[in-house]
C-alpha cells in the first residue's frame, strides 16, 4: 500500500527565490577582496551542499588557504546588502507554498545554507520562517546534502515519515539527498539543466509549471531506498530531532525537581551552621539572605546543567550544540538586541515606577545587604543564574516547543510564562515584568538562532539590578 503525501519540503536557493546569482556574486566578491579571481562557474560543483563546502570547494581548487567561518562571514554581509534591492522570488512559488497549504499538506523548507541567510530570504520573499510548519538549516545537521540528513530532520519536525514526504529541489546533489531519504523527489531545472536531474522521479522546467496534483501524484518511493542513510543508524534514528512538546515539558519539570532537593539541602546544613554559631534567622530572613541565595545558587546551577546534558544525550540524532543553540552571534546584531533590551528594561522601570511598585527592588536590596561576601552574589546572579536557566528556558525548553505544533509563537510565550512562574520570590507584580522580559529574550533567542543572544541580555539585567541593590 502506497504511503499518502502528508508533506512537501522545499529547498530554497534555486527553488523559492532565485538566489544563486547574489550569493555566487557574494562569493566572488569576497574571493576578490582576499586577492584571488574566481568564476561564476567555479561554484557549481558545490551548489546545494552549503555555505562552508560552496566556498570551502572553490578555495581547494584553487589551492587557495582561506578562513571559511571569516571568509562565510564576509560573504553573507556582502549578501545581505544586495538581497533587499535584487533578491525575488520565483513565478508562482509562494502561490505553489499556498496551495499546498490550502490543501492541508504541512510545508517545510529545507536548505543546506545558514539560517541568517534562510530567515534573510523568506522574509524578503514573503514567507517568513514562522509561516512554515518547519525550517531546517544546514546548521541544523551533521552532514549536508548530497548527504540524506537534512530531509530527515525536516521529516522528525513534521512528524511524519520520508514515504509520506515529497521533496522539490533544484541541484543535482539536492535530488540525491532526497532519493537517499527514501522521499519522492519533484526538480525544477532552474539553476541545472533537466538532464542533470534524471535521478528526480519528475522534472519541471519552472516551478511555475507544477501543481499540486504535480506533487501528490509522483509514484511510490522504493522503500529499500532509505536503507543506505547511514551505517549503523536506522532512518528513524537518523531523522530525530528534539524530544515531543509533552516530554519536553516534563523533562523541564524533573529538572527543577533534581535542583530542588540539592539547594534544599544546601539551605538546610546553612541553616544548621548559623543556628551553631548563635545566628538564629527566620524562615523569610533566610530566603532573602544573600550568603544562602549565593550558595544555593552555585549549588543547584551544576545540578541542572548536568541534568540537560544528560536528556540532550538520551535523544540519539541531534547534539548538544544543536539543541542548546549554541551559535556565536556577531557584535552588530548583539549591539542591536541590547539597545532593544535597555529600551524594555528601562520602560519596564518607568513604568513600575508611575505605579508606585517594586518590582523585586526590596527583595534584592536585602539580598545584597546580607550577603557576606558580595563577590560570590556577583557571580551567583549574573554568571551562574543566567547560565542554567537559559539553558533550561531558551535552550532545552525552547527547541522542543519550537519544532512542535505550538511553534516560534507558542514556545516564546511558555518559556517566558515558565520562567516567570518559578521566581517565587517576588510578588505578582514583578513576575509579570519578568515574563515581558522572558518575550524579549525569547524573540531574541528564535531572530538570532542562538542561546548566548538571551544568556547576555540575561546577564546583564541581572548586573544592573544587582548594581541598583549595591547603589541603595
Amino acid at each position: 500500500m502506497n504511503a499518502p503525501r502528508r508533506a512537501i519540503i522545499f529547498d530554497m536557493d534555486g527553488v523559492l527565490t532565485d538566489s544563486e546569482p547574489l550569493i555566487n556574486a557574494a562569493a566572488i566578491a569576497m574571493f576578490k577582496e582576499k586577492g584571488l579571481e574566481v568564476q561564476p562557474s567555479d561554484f557549481l560543483p558545490f551548489v546545494g551542499t552549503g555555505e562552508d563546502r560552496y566556498i570551502g570547494g572553490v578555495a581547494e581548487r584553487y589551492q587557495f588557504p582561506l578562513d571559511i567561518p571569516a571568509a562565510k562571514r564576509r560573504t553573507y554581509e556582502i549578501y545581505l546588502e544586495l538581497v533587499p534591492g535584487q533578491l525575488e522570488a520565483f513565478a508562482g512559488a509562494v502561490e505553489l507554498v499556498h496551495a499546498c497549504r490550502a490543501a492541508g499538506l504541512s510545508v517545510a523548507v529545507a536548505s543546506s545554507a545558514d539560517r541568517v541567510k534562510i530567515d534573510a530570504n523568506l522574509r524578503k520573499i514573503g514567507l517568513p520562517p514562522e509561516s512554515w510548519n518547519a525550517v531546517v538549516s544546514g546548521e541544523d545537521v551533521l552532514a549536508r546534502k548530497p548527504a540524506p540528513d537534512i530531509f530527515l530532520a525536516a521529516a522528525a519536525r513534521l512528524g511524519v515519515s520520508p514515504a509520506e514526504c515529497v521533496v522539490m529541489e533544484d541541484a543535482v546533489n539536492g535530488v540525491k539527498a532526497a532519493k537517499a531519504a527514501g522521499m519522492r523527489c519533484l526538480a525544477v531545472a532552474q539553476t541545472f539543466g533537466a538532464d542533470q536531474l534524471n535521478e528526480a522521479d519528475l522534472v519541471r522546467e519552472k516551478i511555475s509549471e507544477i501543481t499540486v496534483e504535480d506533487l501528490v501524484g509522483l509514484p511510490p518511493v522504493i522503500a529499500e531506498s532509505a536503507d543506505a542513510i547511514r551505517p549503523g543508524l536506522s532512518p528513524a534514528e537518523e531523522a530525530r530531532g528534539p524530544w515531543g512538546p509533552w516530554i519536553t515539558l516534563w523533562l523541564t519539570l524533573a529538572t527543577g525537581l533534581a535542583v530542588f532537593p540539592v539547594q534544599v539541602a544546601v539551605m538546610f546544613v546553612w541553616v544548621l551552621v548559623n543556628t551553631a554559631q548563635g545566628h538564629h534567622i527566620s524562615s523569610k530572613e533566610a530566603l532573602s539572605n544573600g550568603s544562602l541565595v549565593s550558595i544555593v545558587t552555585l549549588a543547584g546551577a551544576p545540578v541542572a546543567l548536568a541534568v540537560v546534558w544528560l536528556f540532550i544525550r538520551l535523544r540519539k540524532g541531534i547534539g548538544l550544540a544543536e539543541y542548546l543553540a549554541l551559535r556565536p552571534v556577531s557584535f552588530r546584531v548583539l549591539l542591536g538586541w541590547t539597545v532593544v533590551f535597555l529600551a524594555v528594561v528601562f520602560g519596564a522601570g518607568w513604568v513600575t515606577s508611575a505605579l508606585h511598585q517594586e518590582a523585586g527592588t526590596e527583595f534584592m536590596k536585602d539580598v545584597y545587604r546580607t550577603a557576606g561576601f558580595p563577590p560570590l552574589l556577583w557571580l551567583a546572579v549574573v554568571v551562574a543564574a543566567p547560565v542554567y536557566e537559559e539553558a533550561i528556558f531558551r535552550g532545552f525548553m525552547f527547541k522542543g516547543l519550537l519544532h512542535s505544533r505550538l511553534g516560534a509563537v507558542g514556545a516564546v510565550l511558555v518559556t517566558a510564562g515558565t520562567w516567570a512562574a518559578i521566581h517565587l520570590q517576588y510578588d505578582a507584580y514583578a513576575r509579570g515584568t519578568i515574563f515581558v522580559v522572558g518575550l524579549v529574550l525569547g524573540l531574541a533567542r528564535l531572530r538570532t538562532n542562538s542561546v548566548y543572544t538571551g544568556l547576555f541580555l540575561h546577564a546583564l539585567m541581572n548586573l544592573l539590578g544587582t548594581l541598583e541593590a549595591a547603589r541603595a
